[in-house]
């Protein structure tokens, strides 16, 4: 079991995320994570890390997952947990670096640069299409 105050303290990164809500941000972020190194989006925290107090069930934990499953493409699983905390749960979403990409939500893909989450060019796209598929651009 992960202790909530280890992955608040460190701050956001290239690899971690605090978002406040579950909201489109959340899964534009778990394709930035599933096109680069994968991460962990922690919901319940806001940017400055401090916990939002919200309380998760166990139905919220399985929506969550199938949200962003349902919203990407290809579809993004992520593993998820919840955590507790004397302010509040927090939901760990496990999001892994997916084998084929890009991954896209909307027709959108996105990437992560250090700690934020950007929109990717058409040529980055294709640079990374074919990059993962084995393939040069010669």
């Amino acid at each position: 079991m992960v202790n909530p105050a280890d992955i608040i303290k460190n701050g956001e990164s290239e690899t971690l995320e605090f978002k406040e809500r579950f909201n489109r941000d959340v899964i534009e972020t778990a394709v930035a994570f599933a096109n680069t190194r994968g991460g962990r989006i922690v919901v319940g925290v806001s940017d400055t890390g401090e916990v939002a107090g919200h309380e998760f069930g166990r139905e919220a934990l399985r929506d969550y997952v199938n949200r962003i499953a349902t919203a990407t493409e290809p579809s993004v699983i992520p593993e998820a947990e919840c955590l507790s905390t004397p302010d509040g749960e927090l939901m760990v979403l496990y999001i892994p670096e997916f084998p084929l990409k890009p991954v896209a939500t909307r027709g959108r893909c996105y990437r992560r640069s250090g700690s934020t989450t950007r929109q990717m060019t058409p040529s980055e796209i294709a640079e990374m299409h074919m990059h993962s598929t084995g393939q040069s651009m010669d």
